[in-house]
């Protein structure tokens, strides 16, 4: 435990031969993102053999192992809540790692991934252009107890971690340079080398899923890197393993936007292709492997015909059966108003002629869910995205009034919060059932007491992370302090709300390859006084390009981030704060939150407290489980 082609976008909140040294200074003077592309893209194209050349052959296994340096090559360990970068001095001893014993020590539940990282450090030669050394690869040994259980081997999986070059920063603690990012699965020797350079330290994200039901023990095994099938270094593994697994379903309400739209964008193929039928399904597979759920389930959307007055709406009711029986749906959030709906109407809008189809359709959807026992987990979104007017706040009013009459009990969600802007607009309490609330709205009293008194009427509140929340507050920048995902539950949890919402974690429109180009939110510099935003919209690569970035085989899906498995060990520290919440220990639970937590603004970065705290929670559910 260490442990609808929804294209819309947010707009109140933008949610939505020098050496390379040399010119990522002269890139760092440009203020704006169109400059230093400019000013990057242009030697790019004056040196296409040197530079280009390099980014092709990121990770390949052909070239030089001799580091020709009278440093010597180290194998090292550190926390997964540590973003290692190429220079970062060589650690003899912290959370998880002991250079004198040459052991790693980790401690996890059945049911649960408990990551950590080795960092193979390999000083390059010295020269103009340094052959990076190469044929590292990395394996581990099962893992077994004094009692003769064993953790497979199949259950320790190696990722490389994908440098990639910061050009601008993202708020003011942010840096420019390499930081690590993509974890391509490693199944070939990899090098040290990185975009347009050769690197120090080559770090290798390691997962470690602890199978559900694993007996209580301490298990024990090894880590091995070679270097061209020879021995390079070999590291302990202790693994402690509680007496409890975490559950299967997922206590959290997470609303994370993978957009089909997208998708068929990047991989160049027909949205509407049983191509992208699958691939879609894929990203969604993976989402739900993370223990998050897809904001808008483009699967899930059913076919609607308008024929004259009359709405037909059919659902596909195996994939349905997937989704709510086998992956246990926690939320399906459908729009009051689809788009196919909205291209059929002819009527102008709130018209008689228009609500009624609507209408027709909202209660065709309760009718399906309520006949199938599912009803519970449907919530109708709001078709418009953040009022920030009279108008539109008069405008959500209605289509709340429209889903209460025609879909009785169906919570009507809107991305705002309880308290608008201006008093002038009105309310949307008691119109509005489920509040997703900015993060920045969480500074304020009155939006805190807000949602504590809709929390008593029963309503769901989320809230969600955007481009223009800044430091201290929390985000999921790539040159973000790591500990920043992680704490998002946690923060979800210090004001009691069911879950989160991410706008996007493909947004890879206004880049050319997210593998390539950090800054994937353009118009995000508009609205985060002028930092370039870092990995903004995107917590998965696409996997087709990993090859050629990392030297690894592409992969058919999505490649994850750093940002995205901190994010699900987050996650799983909130399964641990259920867990004490439903044997009868919630006080201790809310105790331990609030060691961690003040407020969105205020919250622990620290590893050391954080590994306490889990040690704490592990230790009295083990004793809650005896008893």
């Amino acid at each position: 435990m260490n442990t609808k082609t929804n294209t819309r976008m947010p707009e109140k909140n933008c949610r939505p031969g020098r050496s390379m040294a040399n010119l990522k200074k002269t890139a760092d003077r440009y203020t704006t993102p169109f400059l230093a592309i400019l000013f990057l893209a242009g030697q790019l194209l004056a040196s296409p053999s040197s530079m280009y050349g390099q980014i092709a052959k990121t990770g390949a296994n052909t070239v030089d192992e001799s580091t020709a340096t009278g440093e010597k090559q180290s194998v090292w360990a550190v926390p997964a809540e540590q973003k290692v970068r190429p220079d970062d001095k060589i650690e003899s001893a912290n959370l998880v790692w002991s250079a004198a014993s040459k052991k790693i020590n980790l401690s996890g539940a059945g049911n649960e991934h408990v990551p950590f990282q080795v960092i193979i450090t390999s000083p390059p030669p010295p020269g103009r252009r340094p052959k990076p050394a190469g044929g590292f690869f990395i394996t581990a040994s099962d893992l077994r107890s004094k009692e003769g259980k064993t953790i497979s081997r199949e259950n320790i999986q190696f990722f490389l971690q994908h440098y990639i070059m910061l050009y601008g920063k993202s708020s003011a603690i942010g840096e420019t340079g390499y930081w690590p990012d993509a974890l391509a699965p490693i199944k070939e020797p990899f090098t040290m080398a990185a975009q347009y350079n050769v690197v120090r330290n080559r770090p290798v994200w390691v997962d470690l899923n602890i199978p559900a039901g694993t007996p209580a023990g301490t298990y024990t095994g090894t880590v091995t890197v070679t270097q061209n099938q020879k021995t390079l270094e070999t590291l302990n593994l202790e693994v402690q393993v509680y007496n409890f697994s975490l559950p299967e379903t997922t206590s959290l309400i997470t609303y994370m936007n993978i957009s089909k739209g997208w998708l068929s964008r990047f991989y160049n193929k027909d949205a509407s292709s049983p191509e992208m039928d699958k691939l879609t399904q894929t990203y969604y597979d993976f989402l739900y492997s993370r223990r998050m759920e897809p904001w808008f389930n483009y699967q899930l959307e059913p076919h609607i015909e308008v024929k004259g007055d009359k709405v037909e709406v059919k659902f596909n009711d195996d994939r349905y059966r997937y989704y709510m029986n086998k992956l246990h749906s926690k939320r399906v959030l459908l729009d009051a108003l689809p788009g196919e709906l909205h291209r059929q109407i002819k009527d102008p809008e709130f018209s008689k002629g228009f609500n009624d189809k609507v209408k027709s359709y909202l209660s065709q959807v309760e009718a399906y869910f309520r006949k199938n026992g599912w009803k519970d987990r449907l919530v109708f979104n709001s078709p418009v995205d953040e009022p920030n007017t009279q108008q539109e706040y008069e405008d959500t009013r209605k289509w709340a009034a429209m889903v209460h009459e025609a879909a009785k009990g169906v919570p009507f969600l809107s991305t705002e919060s309880p308290v608008p802007d201006d008093p002038d607009w009105g309310t949307l309490r008691g119109h509005v059932n489920h509040f997703s609330v900015h993060g920045n709205a969480l500074n304020h009293g009155n939006v805190k007491q807000a949602i504590k008194e809709e929390q008593q009427k029963g309503g769901e509140i989320t809230w969600y992370i955007s481009c223009d929340q800044t430091y201290p507050q929390p985000n999921y920048f790539i040159d973000a302090p790591a500990m920043d995902p992680v704490m998002v539950p946690w923060i979800t949890a210090k004001y009691k709300m069911a879950g989160f919402l991410y706008w996007a974690a493909n947004f890879w429109p206004e880049t050319p390859n997210p593998w390539l180009d950090p800054i994937t939110f353009i118009s995000g510099f508009l609205c985060s006084d002028g930092y370039l935003l870092n990995g903004e919209g995107v917590l998965l690569y696409p996997g087709d390009h990993t090859k050629r970035f990392t030297g690894q085989p592409d992969v058919d899906g999505p490649v994850s981030s750093i940002r995205f498995e901190l994010l699900r060990e987050g996650i799983e520290d909130y399964e641990y704060l259920q867990m004490l919440k439903n044997l009868g220990d919630g006080e201790y639970a809310d105790s331990l939150v609030s060691q961690m937590v003040i407020d969105v603004s205020a919250f622990s970065r620290s590893r050391e407290e954080l590994y306490s705290i889990r040690k704490a929670m592990a230790e009295r559910l083990e004793k809650l489980k005896r008893k």
